[in-house]
């Protein structure tokens, strides 16, 4: 079925759907200690850096970050450790106009941490995660929503058994909402529209590819592709469309190569990087990317929206975490 989605991101809606509901991420959130060095410490070294901060990481959770800073609502969806943690990571949220509402709280396990290392003179950033074995989203608890709350739900590729299950749990739902309308039931509010479902394949894992035919948009990082023995982007799309339902989009960021998509009907539009004169924080750039795209696959084509994605990552890169993104792209964020 080609969806008023497909139309809207080919550019023959006629019509924008105003006031739209939340963008739900479905995924993890965790404490990320960060530590800014002038290079990559040497093993068995002591050395100091130059900035130490913690702030609130995790795919989705960033998503969600950057989604706010542009101006979409959105809600974050994942477990959270209620521990020593939980209070900063909740603050945060509501900072950023974060909803986290539905989020199942986890007693007597810790928060998954990430200590990450920015090296300015390479540009990396080298990250060691913990987790603590903290209980991963169900079934369960992706069937207490409210589905008609949301417009478009994004999952991380992780615990991938129930994030399968929850896009069938989706698909379920659009399909009845496809057939009220479709046989005029007076009862059927018209007004709702089927879900769009992406989800981010990022791991190298190769029952990630078993989530696409449930997926409208694929965002396909560089490091999976490569695990697939892919070296660039158009290579990757050609493959990986194999896999997919009919009518998805797949959308592949290659870092200083900018990012490729391909369309429904097989067209592909490309937009080149966006460098910033000087690389800062390369942290959560993949998610900044992801996030606006989100932005403005909602609401506008796919060409606009894969060229602001790699504008929104370029500048996010060269400026310490997200905070500023508004500021920068406000004039954008208007149309």
């Amino acid at each position: 079925m080609i969806s008023s989605f497909y139309e809207r991101i080919v550019g023959t809606c006629s019509t924008m759907v105003p006031d739209q509901p939340k963008i739900l991420c479905v995924g993890l959130t965790c404490m990320d200690i960060v530590q800014t060095c002038k290079q990559y410490p040497v093993e068995d070294s002591d050395e100091r850096s130059l900035e130490y901060r913690w702030q609130r990481g995790g795919n989705a959770s960033n998503t969600c970050t950057v989604l706010s800073q542009l101006g979409s609502p959105c809600e974050f969806f994942g477990t959270l450790s209620a521990e020593e943690h939980l209070s900063f990571l909740q603050n945060d949220m509501r900072k950023h106009n974060i909803d986290f509402s539905h989020c199942p709280m986890i007693e007597d396990i810790g928060c998954p941490t990430s200590t990450v290392i920015l090296s300015l003179t390479s540009g990396s950033r080298t990250i060691l995660h913990y987790n603590p074995n903290l209980p991963e989203l169900t079934l369960k608890h992706f069937e207490q929503l409210h589905l008609e709350d949301y417009s478009w739900i994004h999952f991380e590729g992780r615990n991938l058994n129930e994030v399968l299950s929850m896009m069938q749990c989706v698909e379920n739902y659009n399909n009845m909402l496809n057939y009220s309308q479709d046989s005029n039931n007076k009862e059927a509010d018209i007004s709702q529209t089927p879900i769009t479902v992406s989800v981010e394949l990022e791991n190298p894992k190769q029952e990630l590819l078993d989530l696409l035919p449930y997926v409208d948009v694929a965002f396909i990082s560089k490091e999976f592709a490569q695990s697939r023995g892919y070296d660039n982007m158009s290579e990757t799309l050609k493959n990986i469309s194999e896999d997919a339902k009919s009518g998805a989009t797949l959308i592949c960021a290659w870092a200083d190569r900018g990012a490729m998509a391909r369309t429904p009907d097989n067209i592909i539009v490309q937009s080149p990087a966006f460098p910033p004169a000087k690389v800062v924080d390369t942290l959560g750039a993949g998610d900044t990317f992801n996030a606006a795209v989100l932005h403005f696959l909602n609401k506008n084509v796919l060409q606009t929206a894969v060229t602001f994605g790699c504008q929104v990552a370029g500048a996010k890169v060269g400026m310490k975490g997200y905070d500023k993104l508004n500021e920068i792209f406000k004039d954008r964020l208007k149309i």
